[in-house]
C-alpha cells in the first residue's frame, strides 16, 4: 500500500520532496524565485524599473550605483508595493481554486550623502536597505473527491510559502570629470536570503477493498547570508544619449540556518499503522546569488525620456538546497498487539539548479509641467529554473506592466502608481496505468499600488 500510495502522490501533486523518499511526500512549494520582479524607487518603480542609465537620486543605490554623483545635496527615498492584490488559481483534481491575498510589500529604503571629509563635489556616498526578491503569496487550499485515480478516495492539500531576499549596501560614486559626463560606481552588501514553506497533505484510499487514511505536514524554513560586491558605470555619449551597466558578483555565503519538521501517518484495517517524524534544525539551507550583469540605453527629447535595459542572471550548477544528517524515523505499529517496531530512512538531499536568464524593461516618461510627470513602463521576469521536475520551486515565465504620476517640489517629491503582473506555470499530463491525470498548474495574476516618497535637503 505504501508503494501504491507514493506513487499516487508523486504523480498526482508533482512533489519536490519525492526525490528525499518521504514516506508520504508533499507538493512543491508555491514559490516562483523569479529575479527582477520588485519594483522600488519613486520614478524607477513607474517605469518598469528601466533606470540603469538614468538613475539619478538614493534610488541609485540599488539600479546603478555610478548615479549617485548626480546627487547634488543629500537625499533620501523610500518606495513601496503598498497595496497587492495577489490571485493564484489552481487547476487540479477536477477542481479549481483561487485564493487572494492583499498584502504590504516594502521596497526600498536609500540615502545618497556627501562624503565625510572629502571636499569634492564629483564623489557621493550611499546606503540603502533593499527588498530584491518579494515573494508571499495568499495560500491554495483544495480539496477534491473526484481524482480519476482508481483507489484514491479523496484528497486534501493545503500550502503557503514565502520567499525573500533582502540587501543591506553601502555605495561609492565617483566622475573624473567636472561635467560628471562619465560616471563610476562601486558597492558592497550584505543579502539575508530567506524561505518558508508549510503545508499538510491528507486524503482517503482504498486498501484490499478497506478504507486506508493518510495524513502528512511539513514547516520548513531557513536562511542564508552572502556577500555581495558591484560596480556601475554611466556615460553621457552625446547631448540627450546616456548609456549604463552594473556587474554584481556570486555571493560569497557566510552562514546560514535552518529548520524543517516534517510528519506523517497511513492507516488502515489491511495492514499495520505507520507513523513517521522528522526534525533538524542544524541542517544546511543553501540558495546561490548568481552573477547579475546588467546594461541600458537611455534618450532624452524634449520634454519626454525613454530607456530599454537588458538584465543577465547567470546559471548555476546543480546543488544541495536542503540537506540533513539526520534520518527519518518510522515506527510501524502491530494489528495483533505484538508491540512497535521501529526503522530509519535517509533523507536525500533536495537539488536545485538556475538557468541563464535574460530580463527586459522598457520605460519613459513626458513632464507635464514643472511638477507632474507621467510614467509607464514594461519588464519581463523569466523563470530561473533549470529542472522543473527537481525543483523545490514552480516555474513559471512572468510579466509586468506599470504606470503612475510623479509630483516634484523644491525639496518633496512623491509618487503613485499601478502595476499589474501576471503569468503562469503549465501542468503536466501524467500517465497513471491506463489513466491520464493533469498536474496543478499555477495561474498568477497580481495588481499592486505602488507609492515613494523622497526628499532633498
Amino acid at each position: 500500500m505504501t508503494n501504491k500510495l507514493a506513487a499516487i502522490l508523486t504523480s498526482l501533486l508533482l512533489p519536490a520532496a519525492a526525490a528525499a523518499q518521504l514516506p508520504v511526500p508533499l507538493p512543491k512549494s508555491l514559490v516562483f524565485p523569479n529575479y527582477d520582479n520588485v519594483l522600488l524607487g519613486k520614478d524607477q518603480a513607474l517605469e518598469g524599473g528601466s533606470f540603469i542609465a538614468r538613475a539619478a537620486d538614493a534610488s541609485a543605490n540599488f539600479y546603478n550605483p555610478a548615479g549617485l554623483v548626480q546627487a547634488e545635496k543629500t537625499s533620501l527615498n523610500a518606495s513601496s508595493t503598498g497595496w497587492v492584490r495577489t490571485k493564484l488559481t489552481s487547476e487540479a483534481l477536477n477542481t479549481s481554486v483561487t485564493s487572494s491575498k492583499i498584502d504590504n510589500v516594502p521596497g526600498y529604503l536609500g540615502a545618497v550623502l556627501e562624503v565625510p571629509f572629502v571636499d569634492s563635489r564629483n564623489v557621493r556616498m550611499g546606503l540603502s536597505l533593499t527588498r530584491q526578491v518579494a515573494w508571499a503569496p495568499g495560500g491554495i487550499d483544495i480539496s477534491s473527491s473526484e481524482t480519476t485515480v482508481e483507489g484514491l478516495n479523496r484528497v486534501t492539500y493545503s500550502t503557503s510559502a514565502a520567499f525573500t531576499t533582502q540587501l543591506y549596501q553601502l555605495a561609492v560614486a565617483f566622475s573624473p570629470m567636472q561635467s560628471r559626463a562619465f560616471r563610476v560606481g562601486v558597492s558592497a552588501g550584505l543579502a539575508d536570503t530567506s524561505y518558508s514553506n508549510s503545508g499538510t497533505l491528507s486524503g482517503l484510499v482504498d486498501v484490499g477493498g478497506g478504507p486506508g487514511q493518510f495524513l502528512t505536514t511539513l514547516r520548513a524554513s531557513g536562511d542564508i547570508w552572502d556577500v555581495v560586491f558591484g560596480a556601475g558605470v554611466q556615460w553621457d555619449v552625446i547631448a540627450g544619449l546616456t548609456v549604463g551597466a552594473v556587474v554584481r558578483s556570486k555571493g560569497i555565503g557566510i552562514g546560514n540556518s535552518s529548520l524543517v519538521t516534517y510528519e506523517s501517518s497511513i492507516l488502515a484495517p489491511t495492514r499495520d499503522p505507520q507513523t513517521s517524524f522528522f526534525r533538524d534544525d542544524a541542517g544546511r539551507f543553501e540558495y546561490q546569488l548568481p552573477l547579475e550583469a546588467s546594461f541600458g540605453v537611455a534618450y532624452r527629447f524634449g520634454a519626454a525620456q525613454i530607456e530599454a535595459d537588458v538584465r543577465f542572471h547567470d546559471a548555476t550548477d546543480p546543488y544541495d538546497f536542503y540537506r540533513s544528517n539526520v534520518p527519518i524515523q518510522i515506527t510501524t505499529g502491530s494489528g495483533t498487539g505484538a508491540g512497535t517496531s521501529s526503522s530509519s530512512v535517509a533523507l536525500n538531499p533536495i537539488r536545485y539548479s538556475s538557468r541563464r536568464v535574460y530580463n527586459y524593461s522598457f520605460g519613459g516618461n513626458y513632464a507635464l509641467g514643472r511638477i507632474a510627470t507621467l510614467h509607464a513602463g514594461f519588464y519581463t521576469s523569466y523563470s530561473p529554473v533549470a529542472d522543473e521536475t527537481t525543483s523545490p520551486f514552480r516555474k513559471a515565465d512572468l510579466y509586468g506592466a506599470t504606470g503612475g504620476v510623479d509630483f516634484q517640489f523644491e525639496h518633496f517629491g512623491a509618487s503613485i502608481g499601478a502595476g499589474y503582473q501576471w503569468g503562469k506555470s503549465a501542468p503536466t499530463s501524467l500517465q497513471l496505468g491506463n489513466q491520464t491525470l493533469a498536474g496543478s498548474g499555477i495561474t498568477l495574476q497580481a495588481i499592486s499600488i505602488l507609492y515613494a516618497i523622497s526628499y532633498q535637503f
